[in-house]
């Protein structure tokens, strides 16, 4: 499992650079490709972040053009953040690659073995996100 993580941060860290964003900015964009328009505490919600973190990182992609704040009509205090041309563009560019990416490591395993392999990271992928929602303490306190 350390090996899986250790390749996969190497294999993230590539992508990013060659899509010109930050992991963390990459996280932030695919959540809102997947959510569409949503609050800021919602999209902190669903990434287990600090609002005030992920407000850093809306900012840099607002600058950059990728996202835009758009205010509620009936209520001037309520932001939506949205995903503009160029975000989409962006969202686009980063799942053709990152997917193309795991076709290439997919096809190093033998084809009768794939939907075991599938099925099994189906399972790990479920598994991570209910631990991260129910939280705890982090690996460093233990």
């Amino acid at each position: 499992m350390r090996k899986i993580e250790r390749e996969t941060g190497i294999l993230i860290a590539g992508e990013t650079a060659c899509c010109s964003v930050t992991v963390a900015q990459c996280h932030l964009l695919m959540e809102m490709e997947m959510r569409g328009p949503s609050s800021l505490q919602d999209i902190a919600d669903a990434l287990s972040l600090d609002k005030s973190t992920l407000s850093r990182t809306v900012d840099s992609l607002v600058q950059a053009g990728l996202i835009e704040r758009v205010p509620d009509k009936d209520n001037r205090r309520k932001v939506s953040l949205s995903l503009t041309g160029a975000g989409k563009e962006k969202c686009t560019f980063i799942n053709t690659l990152c997917n193309g990416q795991y076709e290439d490591i997919f096809s190093f395993i033998p084809e009768d073995k794939l939907p075991v392999v599938m099925e099994g990271i189906s399972i790990l992928a479920t598994a991570m996100v209910q631990k991260r929602k129910e939280g705890g303490a982090p690996c460093c306190s233990r």
